[in-house]
């Protein structure tokens, strides 16, 4: 996936990171930064506004939720209203529209599947309404708000939104919904060949569609699986062990998988924005060291593994 250019603070702020930690903490470290462009940017719009007629919630949802976003990520969020009236939907909309301009001028572009309080700005009832018909019984459409709306972390707010994460574990019990999600998580193709080898277009291997979404999808389903409410893909995993939902093999073939996985992409989209070139997901494999791409091929071929075994456990070679 090719995006535009990251703002020059976003990208100086990554750069400063990676000097000093993991890249998984950098990828932590730009989550804490768009937490407190949320809130700064939620305390001016009532500054402007004026008081907040009701209590609110503001949820990241995606990568930001998971703390795992990436200088190509795109916004994903929902705001929680303590009501529906047309005063506090009216408000709501404001601080939407508030807080997702303001992401976007700070490196987080807007989400073109409209995945945003913009789009989802509902009362705490009607969303309680949304995630039951969502989660109990969803169709295959259904299964993308799923992906989207497992994804969520309150950021700022006085509402309590805890019964929303209470529907979504309930939602454990739903076969449909876990042979959903694991089919979602099986159908990306493998990011290797068949002999092995790093599956390349136009010379590039794509570290999203070939290992990051799959298993950040692998991790939702055993996550759940679990009755797990950890959001983070690395906490899932771990809780899924603990449950006997994935081997202690497996859980540490995906964390390793999970952490170069996120480093290549994260040093490629650092060195593309420092060089003023299209930031992607798509490295060029001639960039890869060799002992990166051996490696690579590892960690891709842990992730087939879970992916065939997934497949499996739970059916999803059959129509749900």
């Amino acid at each position: 996936m090719t995006v535009g250019a990251p703002s020059a603070e976003v990208v100086a702020l990554v750069e400063r990171l990676s000097a000093a930690g993991p890249p998984l903490a950098v990828c932590t470290g730009l989550a804490d930064h768009y937490d407190e462009v949320t809130r700064t940017a939620l305390a001016e719009a009532e500054q402007r506004l004026g008081p907040p007629p009701v209590a609110y919630a503001w949820l990241a949802l995606g990568s930001h939720a998971r703390r795992e976003p990436s200088l190509s990520s795109d916004q994903d969020n929902a705001l929680v209203l303590a009501d529906d009236a047309p005063a506090s939907l009216e408000y709501g909309a404001a601080l939407a529209a508030t807080v997702v301009d303001r992401l976007h001028d700070a490196g987080l572009r807007r989400c073109n599947g409209e995945y945003m309080a913009t789009t989802w700005t509902h009362s705490l009832t009607r969303w309680q309404q949304i995630l039951r018909g969502r989660f109990m019984d969803p169709t295959p459409q259904e299964i993308v708000d799923v992906d989207v709306f497992l994804d969520l972390r309150p950021v700022a707010g006085d509402l309590d939104v805890s019964s929303l994460t209470d529907i979504m574990l309930a939602a454990a019990d739903s076969t449909r919904l876990l042979h959903g999600l694991a089919r979602a998580a099986v159908g990306y193709p493998s990011g290797l060949t068949s002999l092995g080898r790093l599956r390349l277009t136009d010379g590039k291997v794509d570290l999203k569609k070939g290992g990051l979404a799959p298993l950040t999808m692998l991790a939702r389903t055993y996550g759940l699986a679990s009755r797990s409410s950890a959001v983070g893909t690395r906490e899932r995993i771990a809780a899924a062990q603990a449950a006997h939902q994935l081997s202690p093999r497996s859980s540490g073939r995906l964390g390793y998988a999970h952490a170069l996985l996120t480093r290549l992409r994260l040093q490629h989209q650092l060195r593309c924005a420092l060089a003023g070139e299209p930031v992607t997901d798509q490295v060029p494999a001639a960039r890869l060291r060799w002992v990166d791409e051996r490696a690579l091929r590892q960690a891709l071929d842990a992730l087939r593994s879970v992916q065939q075994a997934t497949t499996l456990r739970f059916r999803t070679d059959l129509t749900s």
